[in-house]
C-alpha cells in the first residue's frame, strides 16, 4: 500500500524534464518516489546497507507503522513465489489486523515477484467481489473462503501450463498450525563463508522463481564445504506442508563479531536421492550474535504451501551464501548441529477441490450389467435388514480409521480364469485420497477393467482386500451406493427422452426420489433442452453426457471411469471435461482408466501405471512427468551457433537443439542444477529450465516400450 512514499501523479520523477515538488530535479531511477524516500534509497545503494535513519524512515513508511488503525474488512493476497514479501508478510498483517477485532480473509497466490502472478484474473475478480460486498454492501455477493491456497496439480498438455486448483478453509491456518515432528540425521557439522561471500549458493533465478518447482523441476547449487545438511527418514505416508517449518539449532562462529549469517532451506528428497525440489525456491536467512562459545536459536524456515509424497524425504540444508542476499565479505567458519526434530507445520481442515483440473471425473452408470448388480445388492440388502443375511454376512467389519479414505486396495489378486499361474491382476496395492484425480494407466491387457470391476463387486478377487470408504467392497455392498461408474455403457432405452431415463435408471435401485440430487445432475451436464427429446436423436457426445448425468445421480463421492472418451472427437472430449470440471467443484474422487495419455496428463493430478496386471508406477502427474534426461531452456533473446557449441561442449550433456522455443538439451550425468550454474557462467540469457517430456514419453518408458 501507499503510505505517503510516492508523489501525486502530475509530479512523476520518471517524465521528461519533470522535477520534484519543491522545484529541484528528480533524480533519474526513483520514479514517484517522494526526495526523502529517493534520498534515503540512493545512500542506502551506495552504502550497501541501511543505516539508523533509513531504517527509521522505512519503518514510518511502512504498513506496520499504520497496522493497529486498520478495522474494516481486509482481504490479504500475497504470492507464494515471492522472495521480496514472503508469506509471512502476509501472515504478520493477519494478525495485526484481526487483533483489531476486523475480519480477515487470505489468499496465497500462485507466483510472486519472482515470476509474476500466475492467475491475476481470479485474484482480481475476487479483489472486485471483496469491494462489491465490504463497499458497495451487496449482501449477496460470495467474498470467497477464509483463506485460499493454490496448489500445482499437474501440466496443461496444450500450452506447457500448470494446472491450479484452489485448497481452502473455513479459517485461516498461520503458518504454525498442527505441526508433524520428523527426527534428522547429521551430526555436528562445519562449513566456511567463502572470502566475499563467492561463490553464493544459487536458490531462484530472478524472473523465474517458484515456476519451475511448481513443475516439479526445482533447482538448486549447494557449494561443498558452505553448507551443513541433515535429513529425515523417508515418509511413512504423504505430507503436506501448510505454513513455516521450525528448527532449533545449535551455532559456533569464528568471526571477529562472533556472528553467522546462515541461509536456511527444506528439500523434497525423491527416493534415490538425487532428484529433489526446493519448495518456491525460497530460502531464510537467519543472523546469530554472539556465538563465538556457542548459541542455540530457532530457525523459522520459508513458508511454504507443498505436497512431499510417502517414501520421499527431507533435507535440511543450512548454507553460509544465497545468491539473493548480501553476507559478511569477511571468511569465517560455522558448526551448526540439529538441536531436536524438524516441526512442520500442517493444515488438516484445509482441502483440495478438484475444480481446477478435473478433465475425466463422469459418472456414468453400468448400464444394463452394472444396474442388473445393483438391484441384486439392494435385494441383499433388504433381506439382511429383515434378519435373512446371506452367507457373505459375516465378512470383513468396516475400518474406521479409513472411513474418509475413498479407496484402498490392498494385494488385489485376479488370476485368469482356469489358470493358476497366470493373472490379471497380481499383488496390486494402492490408495486414493479425497480430491484426487487418479489416472490408471497401462497396455492393453495390463489389468485395468478387471481391477475396475472388482472394485465395483461386479467380480471377486481371488486375493486381497478393496476398501470404499473403510467398508469391504463385495457385489450389493452397500457402499457402492457411495459410487457411480462407466464402464460397460449406459444402456439407455432409445424411444424415452433422456429425463424419462434419468428418472426410470433412479426408479429401479430402489432409493427415495430426494436423493437423487436430479437437478444438480442436469445442470452439471448442461444438457438443455435435449432433456426432453428422444435419446435415439442425440449424438455420439450428448449421448455421453447424459450418461454422465446418471452416474450422478445421487452424487456419488467416488466416480470410476473406464474410457468414457471412446468415440469422442475433439471437440466433445473438450465438452465432456467442462461437464466434469463442474462436478469436481465439489472435492469428489474420480479413477479414470484411458489410453488418451495426453488428457490424463491435462486433466489427472496423479497416476498409476499397470503392466501385466502389476502396479510399475504411481505419484503425482508432475513426478511422473518430471523425470526425463531432456530439458527445454527457455531464453530471454535468441542465441548464436557460438553460445550453443558452448552449451553442447559442457561436461555431462550430449546434444543441444535449437528451437522456437529455445534450447533442448539432452543431458549424460549433468544434472539440471549443475546445468543452470553453467548457463548462467556462459552468460547465456536463461528465462526458465523445465522438463521436456510428455506423459506418453514417461509411460513409454515405464512399460518398456511401444504397446
Amino acid at each position: 500500500p501507499d503510505t505517503g512514499g510516492t508523489r501525486p501523479p502530475g509530479t512523476d520523477g520518471a517524465a521528461p524534464g519533470a522535477g520534484s515538488q519543491d522545484g529541484a530535479p528528480a533524480a533519474p531511477g526513483c520514479g514517484r518516489f517522494t526526495p526523502e524516500l529517493c534520498a534515503m534509497y540512493e545512500r542506502v545503494a551506495v552504502a550497501g546497507k541501511p543505516d539508523a535513519e533509513a531504517r527509521t524512515l522505512l519503518e514510518a513508511r511502512s504498513p506496520s507503522a499504520v497496522a493497529d488503525r486498520i478495522k474494516v474488512p481486509a482481504l490479504i493476497v500475497q504470492g507464494q513465489d515471492d522472495s521480496l514479501f514472503p508469506l509471512d508478510q502476509a501472515d504478520a498483517m493477519a494478525a495485526a489486523i484481526t487483533a483489531n477485532g476486523a475480519p480477515v480473509s487470505v489468499d496465497w497466490a500462485a507466483g510472486g515477484h519472482d515470476g509474476g502472478m500466475r492467475e491475476a484474473d481470479r485474484v482480481e475478480a475476487r479483489v472486485a467481489a471483496w469491494f462489491d460486498r465490504h463497499l458497495k454492501g451487496d449482501e449477496g455477493v460470495d467474498t470467497g473462503p477464509a483463506f485460499r491456497v493454490s496448489r500445482a496439480g499437474g501440466i496443461d498438455s496444450t500450452d506447457g501450463e500448470v494446472i491450479l486448483r484452489g485448497a481452502t478453509g473455513d479459517r485461516y491456518p498461520g503458518l504454525t498450525s498442527g505441526p508433524r515432528e520428523f527426527s534428522l540425521s547429521g551430526r555436528e557439522q562445519s562449513f566456511t563463508n567463502p572470502a566475499g561471500g563467492a561463490p553464493p549458493a544459487l536458490s531462484s533465478l530472478p524472473g523465474i522463481g517458484g515456476q519451475l518447482a511448481s513443475l516439479g523441476a526445482g533447482f538448486s547449487l549447494d557449494f561443498p564445504g558452505q553448507n551443513a545438511r541433515f535429513e529425515s527418514a523417508p515418509l511413512d505416508r504423504d505430507l503436506q506442508i501448510t505454513g513455516s517449518p521450525t528448527v532449533t539449532l545449535k551455532v559456533r562462529s569464528t568471526a571477529a563479531d562472533g556472528s553467522a549469517v546462515l541461509f536456511g532451506k527444506v528439500y523434497d528428497v525423491g527416493p534415490d536421492g538425487r532428484q529433489q525440489v526446493l519448495p518456491s525456491q525460497l530460502v531464510a536467512p537467519l543472523r546469530v550474535e554472539n556465538a563465538q562459545q556457542g548459541a542455540t536459536v530457532r530457525m523459522r524456515l520459508p513458508a511454504i504451501d507443498h505436497s512431499v509424497t510417502a517414501g520421499h524425504r527431507l533435507r535440511l540444508v543450512v548454507a553460509a551464501t544465497d545468491l539473493g542476499y548480501a553476507g559478511p565479505a569477511a571468511t569465517a567458519r560455522y558448526t551448526v548441529s540439529v538441536d531436536g526434530p524438524l516441526a512442520v507445520p500442517v493444515a488438516p481442515r484445509v482441502r483440495t477441490a478438484t475444480a481446477g483440473l478435473p478433465a475425466w471425473t463422469w459418472a456414468l452408470p453400468l448400464g444394463a450389467l452394472a444396474l442388473a448388480a445393483a438391484l441384486l445388492g439392494f435385494r441383499r440388502t433388504g433381506r439382511a435388514a429383515a434378519g435373512a443375511a446371506g452367507p457373505r454376512s459375516g465378512g470383513p467389519r468396516p475400518d474406521p480409521a479409513l472411513a474418509d479414505v475413498p479407496l484402498q486396495i490392498t494385494g488385489l489378486t485376479k488370476r485368469y480364469a482356469k489358470s493358476q499361474d497366470r493373472y490379471a491382476v497380481r499383488d496390486l496395492s494402492l490408495r486414493v485420497e479425497k480430491g484426487q484425480v487418479l489416472g490408471l494407466l497401462g497396455p492393453n491387457g495390463a489389468g485395468k477393467t478387471t481391477t475396475l470391476r472388482m472394485l465395483m463387486g461386479l467380480i471377486s478377487p481371488d486375493a486381497g482386500e478393496i476398501r470404499v470408504f473403510g467398508h469391504p467392497v463385495r457385489a450389493g455392498a452397500p457402499v457402492l451406493s457411495r459410487v457411480g461408474a462407466f464402464v460397460e455403457g449406459a444402456g439407455f432405452l432409445p424411444h424415452l427422452t433422456g429425463r424419462a431415463n434419468l428418472e426410470l435408471y433412479w426408479q429401479a435401485t430402489g432409493r427415495p426420489a430426494g436423493d437423487s440430487h436430479m437437478a444438480e445432475a442436469l445442470e452439471i451436464a448442461g444438457l438443455g433442452d435435449a432433456l426432453e427429446r428422444a435419446v435415439r436423436t442425440y449424438s455420439q457426445g450428448m449421448r455421453q453426457r447424459l450418461a454422465i448425468a446418471q452416474a450422478m445421480l445421487g452424487m456419488p463421492d467416488l466416480l470410476i471411469l473406464d474410457e468414457p472418451t471412446n468415440g469422442l472427437d475433439p471437440p466433445q472430449i473438450r465438452e465432456m471435461r467442462d461437464v466434469m470440471i463442474r462436478y469436481a467443484a465439489g472435492g469428489r474422487t474420480v479413477i479414470v482408466s484411458s489410453h488418451l495419455l495426453s488428457e490424463v496428463e491435462q486433466s489427472c493430478t496423479h497416476l498409476v501405471v499397470m503392466d501385466r496386471g502389476q502396479r510399475v508406477a504411481a505419484g503425482e502427474v508432475a513426478e511422473i512427468t518430471g523425470g526425463g534426461d531432456t530439458l527445454l531452456v527457455t531464453l530471454a533473446e535468441p542465441v548464436d551457433e557460438v553460445a550453443v557449441g558452448k552449451v553442447a561442449a559442457l561436461e555431462g550433456v550430449g546434444s543441444v537443439v535449437v528451437t522456437d522455443d529455445g534450447l533442448l538439451v539432452r543431458l549424460e550425468g549433468a544434472t539440471p542444477a549443475g546445468l543452470i550454474a553453467e548457463l548462467v557462467r556462459l552468460e547465456v540469457p536463461v528465462t526458465g529450465v523445465g522438463p521436456h517430456r510428455r506423459l506418453e514419453d514417461a509411460f513409454l518408458t515405464l512399460i518398456g516400450g511401444p504397446a
